[in-house]
């Protein structure tokens, strides 16, 4: 059954100094001979079995040698998490502790290569001297592991059992967020937008009179000189009564995820929704339709691509590896999703894998995770995806010590320059969580991306025109990107990756779009750009240079993006019949005056004859060829006289 999503969440954190671990010196009891150590360790010292076992479970009591407190109980690969079902400690004095029961557990497992932790929130007020651990029977396969059990002081585990990213900065500075975003209330979830000026997050509320108050969304721009104003409320309709947060924002900032499905008489329900920006204000949440959607979890997180086509979430499902594991759905169509999948053991483990995040490379995930070895409670840690099916990645990274920290971090998020990491660690002093910034160094961030910025102008009038934005990558078309121009909502925001060329087309009923063709196959560094798009008017008189239709030196041959823009013309010509056309073709001045008229008139011949092949009656296209006789550029440079090899479209008649 799905369980309602609340996003409200506790960490407790320990500072963590070098491993010190204690090993038992000898076997005080235990239930048979099934759970005594194997052959080779029979010089501990040992009492006899007992026959009768609490709770119908085999046991194993060991002691040590020097009574302490404990942070961390260590075991050897071999016991299992499942198969454990209490853990109790006997102090210096003789009482029994329990610091593990099955289903009600104080402390927390994670593995690292060579043990199975179990780690407290704090340390024991008292000295540990014995520790019995209580097992499934059924679990028992085969003999427990010959390595011994140890206990520490200490949360952390040894650096060398920790996967640290080769590109981990070792030193960096944590800069506590301050007053403007952090207040005495729990402050978590960050998300920052990709211009990097709007940081959201989730405020939860604690009222003096111990009535808790449902959390909600709150934000905090730059002002003029780069710092963080004083955060506001994001107020209705995204925030009400109940447990209101924001999972991921979309390239341009004007939509939102959200937690939860919002309901008309106020109420919500479990699930998501989206809502987007009109100005100032946000539209009532709409709900977001997962195929087959489920969580078995009270909690859950989702995070979306810079391109809007794939959601990476953190649920529990039927298959899940352990506890909540990470999953990815693609878009359907506006409102739709596929049904969730398993992104595979390689990043999932038997804890809760959470917080994702996609980089806006489209192929580094950040997430947190106590799964792998770290350095106390959660860590981040990336990774990279190999392949376009997002279930296959590379072996997650930790990030190191100067990002991580003993106590519990997540909520990773970076905008589009990678510059400044947001996150969520547990304040110690404050006995909160609290949102901290990171300037990361440039081998830290993520691959570079290219960021376009513009308007979408009128050729005639150069007025803004609201349109549907297409990008095709063409180096793989399962990239392709959809985004929508209002000039009312400011500038439309692409986010590219590099090593790829695109064509970028905006898209409206009756305006002919002037592509644009964009080469970063030889990139390699961040750069953001302001340039515009425009659409011609399909009026009589109308005129456009279609920048597709440009040749090689001598060549008449339609090129395939000059033929993906000429069946763009002949499905407008399709859609108003009395649409008529006229092609003008031009040449550089290189080479003899005749053949360069003979060529151009040859280039708009190409156009005609591919028109007529869509279907479009020859009566309505007219050409004309002028040679070199009407330059738009100087001859200079090749770079020039490349504006000169062009054709030009006119509407004649509509």
């Amino acid at each position: 059954m799905l369980g309602y999503l609340v996003v409200f969440m506790w960490y407790i954190g320990n500072k963590a100094q070098a491993q010190n671990i204690q090993w038992m010196s000898g076997v005080a009891a235990y239930s048979s001979e099934k759970i005594l150590p194997q052959a080779g360790h029979r010089d501990y010292k040992t009492q006899p079995a007992i026959t009768s076992s609490p709770n119908n479970g085999a046991f194993l009591e060991v002691i040590f040698d020097n009574p302490m407190p404990i942070k961390q109980l260590v075991f050897k690969k071999g016991i299992e998490e499942e198969g454990i079902r209490q853990i109790v400690v006997t102090d210096n004095r003789q009482v029994n502790h329990t610091l593990y029961q099955k289903d009600d557990s104080w402390g927390s497992f994670f593995r690292s290569q060579h043990f199975l932790h179990y780690v407290i929130p704090s340390p024991t007020p008292y000295m540990v001297q014995k520790v019995r651990l209580v097992m499934n029977p059924n679990s028992l396969h085969t003999l427990l592991p010959s390595q011994p059990i140890g206990i520490s002081t200490e949360s952390q585990v040894k650096d060398g059992d920790i996967r640290v990213a080769t590109d981990a900065p070792t030193e960096i500075i944590r800069e506590n967020m301050g007053k403007a975003i952090n207040s005495r209330h729990q402050e978590f979830a960050p998300v920052i937008s990709s211009d990097g000026n709007t940081l959201y997050y989730t405020r939860n509320y604690v009222s003096l009179f111990g009535k808790g108050k449902d959390q909600d969304i709150w934000f905090s721009t730059k002002d003029a000189e780069g710092n963080w104003t004083k955060a506001q409320s994001l107020g209705i309709p995204l925030n009400n009564e109940d447990d209101n947060a924001v999972f991921a924002i979309s390239a341009d900032g004007r939509e939102v995820l959200l937690l939860n499905t919002y309901l008309k008489n106020g109420k919500m329900s479990a699930g998501i929704s989206r809502s987007y920006r009109k100005g100032n204000e946000w539209s009532f949440p709409e709900d977001v339709k997962i195929d087959n959607f489920y969580n078995y979890n009270p909690y859950a997180d989702f995070t979306l691509s810079s391109d809007g086509n794939v959601m990476v979430m953190s649920i529990q499902r039927n298959f899940t590896q352990g506890k909540r594991d990470l999953y990815v759905s693609f878009r359907k169509s506006t409102n739709e999703w596929t049904e969730p999948r398993n992104m595979g053991t390689v990043i999932n483990t038997s804890e809760h894998e959470v917080t994702p995040f996609i980089a806006a490379d489209g192929k580094t995930l950040y997430f947190s995770t106590r799964g792998f070895p770290g350095y106390g409670d959660n860590d981040i840690f990336k990774t990279q995806r190999l392949d376009d099916t997002w279930l296959t990645w590379s072996e997650p990274e930790n990030l190191g010590k100067a990002i991580n920290t003993p106590n519990w971090d997540g909520f990773f998020t970076l905008p589009a320059k990678g510059d400044y990491a947001y996150m969520c660690t547990y304040n110690t002093a404050a006995e909160k969580e609290d949102i901290y910034r990171l300037l990361l160094p440039q081998a830290a961030r993520p691959e570079p991306v290219y960021v376009w910025k513009g308007d979408v102008l009128s050729t005639t009038d150069q007025k803004a025109i609201s349109c549907e934005i297409q990008v095709f990558s063409l180096n793989n078309t399962s990239k392709n990107i959809l985004a929508n121009y209002d000039p009312m909502q400011g500038k439309f925001q692409l986010i590219l990756p590099l090593q790829q060329a695109y064509q970028v087309v905006p898209r409206k009923k009756g305006y002919l779009a002037i592509s644009e063709w964009l080469d970063l196959r030889q990139e390699n560094t961040y750069r953001e750009e302001r340039k515009n798009l425009y659409m011609m008017p399909l009026e009589a008189g109308n005129k456009a240079v279609l920048n597709s239709l440009s040749f090689a030196q001598g060549s008449s041959v339609l090129s395939l993006e000059a033929m993906q823009d000429l069946q763009r013309i002949a499905q407008a010509m399709k859609e108003i019949p009395s649409l008529e056309v006229l092609f003008e073709g031009h040449t550089d001045n290189q080479g003899d005056f005749y053949l360069n008229l003979q060529l151009s008139e040859e280039r708009v011949k190409q156009v005609k004859n591919y028109l007529i092949k869509q279907g479009i009656a020859e009566h309505r296209i007219q050409t004309k060829g002028w040679g070199p006789a009407r330059p738009i550029a100087s001859n200079a440079t090749e770079e020039k006289r490349k504006l000169n090899r062009r054709v030009e479209f006119t509407v004649t008649k509509k």
